[in-house]
């Protein structure tokens, strides 16, 4: 029985030591013959992304676009000057094709402010895709007031066409 536990206890031992040797060697550089044999791991794919196509559209004079406001603005607390951001809601389409994508933002500042007045100008739009274009629109007459919450719905109409870029 004195032999069967000092056994045990050998056996233990030696496992104890190899798992330690085996935990404390690092994976080193495979060696020559290993990456010959193509054992090397992962090798990451090296061929060239392809150039981005993009093509140049309009979108019309008159076009509507809903949005979305990001920020809150209120004639009490708004300034001239103040930036303000807005989401596009639903993508608009020209001949089938995605133009302007939902999720593009337009930016632009406060123009003038009255006690019941609130006018705003939008100056650019970015798109998810990376386009940029500067744009020219006014904002539709609303039931909601001179007072524009974030998430509140808006529309603009575009004063002169939209010329952006779409990506292919």
């Amino acid at each position: 029985m004195k032999r069967l536990s000092s056994f045990a206890s050998i056996l233990t031992l030696a496992m104890l030591f190899l798992g330690t040797v085996g935990c404390s060697q690092s994976a080193g550089p495979a060696s020559k013959p290993e990456a010959a044999r193509g054992a090397v791991g992962f090798v990451p794919d090296t061929k060239p992304v392809p150039a981005a196509r993009w093509i140049e559209q309009t979108v019309p004079r008159g076009t509507a676009i809903k949005l979305s406001m990001i920020d809150t603005l209120t004639p009490q607390t708004s300034h001239k000057g103040d930036a303000f951001r807005a989401l596009v809601t639903e993508a608009v389409m020209i001949n089938g094709m995605v133009v302007v994508p939902s999720g593009s933002n337009i930016l632009g500042v406060v123009s003038d402010v009255a006690p019941e007045v609130l006018r705003l100008q939008f100056d650019r739009i970015d798109t998810p895709t990376g386009a940029s274009a500067p744009i020219k629109a006014r904002l539709k007459p609303a039931a909601n007031g001179p007072m524009l919450r974030s998430n509140a719905p808006i529309v603009v109409v575009l004063d002169e066409p939209l010329q952006i870029k779409v990506k292919q």
